[in-house]
């Protein structure tokens, strides 16, 4: 009998996808039996950049009114950091323009008459900050502060004032300072109308006038502390020329941090260059971790016990504030930020501080509620925040460290059309792997990359139940319906997980890998594999008391760690409905030949 026209259709429409599938081959990770280089970071590497000028919005006016949401937000964050504390840095245009008031008790921040540049608003501030700062510290589990100093004026004498009170105020919590806040624009910016070509020789007198007078402050000889760090350049200076041309021998004796700051683009004149695709190319972001090349090879090259730490001070999607529906959106915000994150780990950088401003600034992490600082009501979780935590987790470690691999997968470092990318994260001693990150940026397939994980990254034992967690959200513009390891912030305004089961998130999955195993990421989307065990949470909250609850208020309630029981995990290779549709090829093509079988006994009747 002949195949009557429906079945005709059925089976070419079968035959089409086989093809499909038979051509969307697995992506094979090769991976290196060591380490190709040594620099190593902590799982605290990403921190956050807070403006100055509105640390009152986000954390009150004084101890007592220092939100819950806030301590619940930065918990989260410090929960997943291990022994080491969360990274805070204040600072900005602000800071380098403002002035410290001894004796002003309240407010904690007062912005300044005549204070008109939206990227610019100078405040008085006073020792309360201080308080605020070491109370958050304890109420997180710890965390650590670095403090910038303003260079505007060489001759103030509130700077050293300002720096001695913030060691007395902030004692061990404080991590160091940042002398001058991209000198490269003070000329531009006309901060130096008296100088016609203000010089590399100019800049470096000036950083030692202020270093000079913080050999005597109140609080003693602050350069003893060894915790001063810049040149904090941003833009246009070539930081090879600066550190080769006096900075380091000057000052390399009290030296704790090479900084500097960094955008892809600026919306400072509301135009820009970039769409969303740009920030979706992992080429983009290897070419823009390449910005200062040289000189970050001078700084990584000395080996010496002391040498200063390579730091991205600041940094986020563009400056000035971001670029609505860009900054604020989970491609943006969520997935670029930990691959340019991951990025800069990979090239020497010990650590970054992504950049929080006011309300309203679309590239903030999280935002309070309108009124009074530290008022009640919900606070709305940005896309970014989930960057902070997906981070912490891929970079953790239990022997001192890590070191971050980018493993160019399918020429991802080069080539722009590659959809593709990933890292693989090793254990201080480079030999180990820990966990890999894997990337899929597509955005016009329903089909998962699927990954190829060679056995020799796995122990034979542990990795017979290997743990992947998921940073998903329901499309690339999403701004809210986003989640890590099936959990999400959407809807939470008071900075707390919850398990979630909707079709944008992916529940964790048990993989055996003990034999090299494949990983299914659907787009657009990244997965991290624990070849090693996840994060206990648990372990982390009892280490890590708090002063809000006892303890950081993320812990894990059954499952998985992080997971809390409404979201299980589940084993790779059985479909759920939470995962967007994520099937195992072995399956996908089983269904399509027992067809197609079908179709030819049809055929043959």
């Amino acid at each position: 009998m002949r195949c009557t026209l429906p079945v005709a259709h059925f089976c070419f429409f079968l035959f089409q996808a086989l093809q499909h599938v038979c051509s969307a081959a697995d992506i094979p990770v090769s991976v290196p039996s060591k380490a190709p280089t040594s620099s190593l970071v902590q799982p605290n590497f990403l921190g956050i950049s807070f403006e100055l000028s509105f640390m009152d919005e986000y954390f009150g006016n004084d101890t007592s009114t220092i939100p819950a949401t806030v301590i619940n937000y930065l918990s989260a964050i410090r929960s997943r950091t291990g022994k080491m504390p969360l990274r805070v840095r204040v600072g900005g245009n602000s800071m380098d323009s403002s002035t410290y008031i001894p004796d002003q008790k309240s407010p904690m921040v007062q912005i300044k008459t005549g204070a008109t540049n939206a990227n610019n608003q100078p405040v008085n501030y006073g020792p309360e900050l201080w308080n605020v700062m070491k109370k958050v510290a304890s109420d997180v589990g710890g965390a650590e502060y670095l403090i910038g100093l303003s260079l505007l004026d060489p001759n103030n004498d509130n700077v050293p004032l300002l720096a001695s009170s913030a060691k007395q105020g902030l004692e061990d919590t404080l991590d160091g300072f940042l002398l001058g806040n991209e000198p490269d624009l003070y000329s531009g910016h006309g901060n130096r109308p008296n100088i016609k070509n203000y010089t590399l020789d100019d800049y470096i007198g000036e950083f030692r006038t202020v270093a000079n007078k913080l050999e005597n402050t109140p609080a003693g000889n602050l350069l003893d502390l060894k915790n001063v760090g810049g040149p904090t350049i941003c833009c246009a200076w070539d930081l090879d020329t600066v550190l080769r041309g006096g900075y380091l021998a000057a000052f390399n004796g009290f030296l704790k941090y090479i900084s500097l700051q960094h955008y892809p683009q600026n919306n400072c004149f509301d135009h820009y260059s970039f769409e969303i695709p740009y920030y979706m190319q992992h080429a983009n972001v290897v070419r823009l971790s390449s910005w200062q090349h040289p000189g970050i090879m001078t700084t990584i090259s000395n080996t010496s016990a002391n040498r200063p730490q390579l730091i991205m001070s600041e940094f986020n999607s563009a400056s000035c504030g971001g670029i609505p529906n860009i900054s604020n959106t989970y491609a943006v915000g969520s997935l670029w930020t930990v691959d340019y994150a991951l990025q800069m780990a990979s090239v020497g950088y010990s650590a970054a501080y992504l950049h929080t401003r006011e309300r309203g600034i679309t590239y903030n992490l999280f935002t309070p509620p309108d009124g009074p600082d530290g008022s009640d009501g919900p606070w709305v979780t940005n896309p970014p925040y989930y960057a902070l935590i997906a981070t912490a987790e891929a970079l953790q470690s239990n022997n001192g460290g890590s070191i971050v691999v980018d493993l160019n997968i399918a020429q991802s470092q080069v080539d722009t059309n590659s959809t593709v990318a990933g890292y693989v994260v090793y254990e201080s001693t480079g030999s180990q792997v820990s966990q890999f990150v894997l990337f899929n940026y597509a955005n016009t397939s329903t089909s998962p990359a699927t990954f190829t994980l060679p056995p020799s990254a796995f122990n034979s034992t542990a990795g017979k139940n290997v743990t992947v967690k998921y940073l998903s959200g329901a499309n690339i513009r999403e701004q809210v319906n986003i989640s890590w390891g099936g959990e999400t912030l959407a809807g939470a305004g008071d900075g707390t997980f919850r398990a979630t089961s909707a079709s944008w998130s992916i529940p964790n999955k048990i993989i055996n890998c003990a034999k090299g195993c494949t990983v299914d990421v659907p787009p657009t989307s990244l997965a991290v594999v624990f070849v090693r065990g996840v994060i206990d949470l648990q372990k982390t909250a009892a280490s890590n008391p708090t002063s809000q609850e006892g303890k950081p208020t993320v812990t894990s309630q059954g499952g998985e760690p992080g997971n809390r029981g409404g979201n299980p995990t589940v084993p790779m290779g059985k479909p759920t409905s939470q995962a967007q549709g994520v099937f195992r090829f072995p399956l996908v093509f089983t269904w399509l030949v027992w067809g197609l079988s079908g179709c030819v006994f049809f055929a043959m009747i």
